[in-house]
């Protein structure tokens, strides 16, 4: 920890994991970050958040991946050790992270000492087994899938503020959630699994990061700004209007939309 506050070096490395630390202006706390599914496989490619942590004083440990393969890497558990073992005691620990990554983020956050989690759209679980009624990444493997990691979770006490969209499968991996864990929900509605990207496009995603970053954050009152600024994204009016194109597509988002989960 004894890097100056713009450093970016490597803090580790293995066959299949990187681990980049960035610097910061601020010591009470530190963001974790996992990537998602990536196309961009160069190794200096920028981390998940990386900008936005670094311009607003935030040190960042960032985990990349060297495939696609939900971070099932046997080695993790002594990664995760050392990663852990970095950062000051006292130092509150955020994970942050979307779809895949938000599904490392939510596993390994016991191991972290993770004390809060801004999860965009995770899925719960990438085993056939346990949600058959969701096969939308089995083609997005770079390598036989394993599952390795999925007997961690979150500990209760940890809050998830979990972004989804209550219209589509991303909901039924809300309920497994939160079955387990203490799952905070804000409701994105018709985006699909695209809830961060609404959330930008309303202009609103730097205000949950900071929020969540300083232990501030109110999803009621969030929801709430969210559902007033959410025409403002194109992703959001787009997929809304293809929803309720038809009368028993509007009249099931309308149940929904009444009802939530």
């Amino acid at each position: 920890m004894s890097q100056p506050e713009t450093a970016r070096h490597v803090l580790l490395e293995t066959a299949n994991v990187r681990v980049v630390r960035t610097g910061g202006t601020r010591s009470d706390v530190v963001f974790v970050t996992f990537e998602p599914h990536v196309l961009d496989k160069n190794p200096e490619r920028q981390a998940f958040g990386e900008k936005f942590l670094r311009d607003n004083g935030f040190p960042a440990y960032h985990f990349f991946a060297n495939d696609n393969f939900w971070f099932q890497y046997p080695e993790m558990e002594e990664v995760l050790a050392k990663v852990r073992a970095d950062i000051a005691p006292g130092t509150d620990i955020v994970a942050y992270a979307v779809s895949m990554g938000a599904y490392a983020a939510i596993r390994f956050a016991g191991r972290l000492g993770v004390t809060r989690i801004l999860a965009f759209s995770p899925q719960y679980s990438i085993d056939p087994k346990k949600v058959p009624w969701d096969s939308r990444w089995d083609r997005l493997f770079d390598r036989p899938r394993q599952i390795l990691w999925e007997h961690l979770m979150a500990p209760r006490g940890v809050p998830i503020y979990l972004f989804y969209d209550p219209h589509n499968r991303d909901r039924r991996h809300v309920r497994l959630y939160a079955r387990e864990a203490d799952v905070v929900p804000v409701r994105v509605p018709y985006v699909g699994h695209g809830s961060i990207t609404a959330v930008m496009q309303s202009g609103l995603l730097a205000e949950a990061v900071l929020a969540v970053g300083e232990n501030r954050f109110d999803a009621a009152g969030f929801q709430r700004k969210l559902a007033s600024q959410l025409d403002r994204s194109p992703l959001y009016r787009e997929k809304r209007a293809l929803k309720r194109r038809r009368f028993h597509r509007r009249l099931i988002a309308d149940i929904i939309d009444r009802f939530g989960l």
